[in-house]
């Protein structure tokens, strides 16, 4: 289906759930890989030091042959909406914004905007997704206009693993998102996010409470309630609740004008 819209452009950060950890067997119908009309880099991608895109999301672009929800919005954005979409994403499962909290594999990464407290700039998740946007905006000759960023995190900020990274949640956060947006010079850049379920055991109430009072103040921070997802194991949205997730992100890009579509029947969704 031929359009004359503007390419849509995402940039997409995070920690497990967005990285992706259900296993490609479970991706439902009619979702499939590749994605077509999906151009793509991230952390995993070929080239993604240079700017270099995926003409597609294959099975082998993904972390470790797994998927998360927005390979669902993805896939409502380029086969629904008919849109020509760009993504630039960054992940890395148990990852923190505060340097007290989980440091991934590494133990030492953070999405922190204190970069002089890491133990070296390149444990900085920040640095790393700048680098990967500024070698895609350069790498494109027409320029890339971001539109939208989608984010999910908290597990690694929770106060069983350091009291200090969930009481400080809030600011924390709120200078990765004006980071993020400072990125791509939009300082109302729409954000898409979702709470951490109540039924996994890293979810932490002070937690939760940071990032919707993030909701409250800002009016382009867009929270799916996610409290109700079902799991693959004690963290991990299953996939009956990645593509809840990944639909509702969608609802919600039309609700808030990013993009024009027809919104999908999934019954009640709720957005802090």
């Amino acid at each position: 289906m031929e359009t004359n819209r503007k390419p849509l452009t995402i940039i997409s950060a995070g920690q497990s759930n967005i990285d992706g950890r259900v296993p490609i067997a479970e991706l439902p119908k009619p979702l499939s890989l590749p994605l077509t009309n999906c151009h793509y880099c991230s952390n995993y991608t070929p080239n993604h030091e240079a700017g270099v895109f995926q003409d597609s999301i294959k099975v082998s672009d993904l972390s470790d042959n797994r998927w998360g929800f927005d390979l669902v919005t993805y896939y409502c954005l380029t086969q629904l909406a008919h849109y020509d979409l760009y993504v630039m994403k960054c992940t890395e499962g148990g990852t923190s914004v505060a340097v007290t909290g989980e440091g991934g594999h590494q133990g030492y990464n953070h999405w922190t905007t204190e970069i002089d407290r890491l133990k070296s700039p390149s444990n900085s998740l920040l640095l790393q997704f700048k680098q990967i946007l500024d070698a895609c905006m350069k790498n494109q000759e027409q320029g890339l206009d971001v539109d939208a960023m989608l984010w999910h995190q908290g597990e690694g900020d929770r106060a069983s693993f350091s009291e200090e990274a969930a009481y400080h949640y809030y600011e924390n956060l709120k200078a990765v998102f004006k980071a993020c947006r400072g990125f791509v010079n939009k300082p109302d850049l729409p954000i898409f996010c979702g709470t951490v379920s109540h039924n996994s055991e890293q979810y932490d109430a002070k937690v939760e409470a940071g990032l919707l009072k993030i909701a409250k103040e800002d009016a382009n921070v867009h929270v799916i309630d996610m409290q109700k997802g079902t799991l693959l194991d004690q963290f991990h949205f299953d996939p009956k609740s990645s593509v809840y997730f990944g639909r509702a992100i969608y609802n919600a890009m039309i609700d808030t004008h990013v993009i024009d579509a027809e919104k999908l029947d999934i019954g009640g969704y709720r957005v802090y």
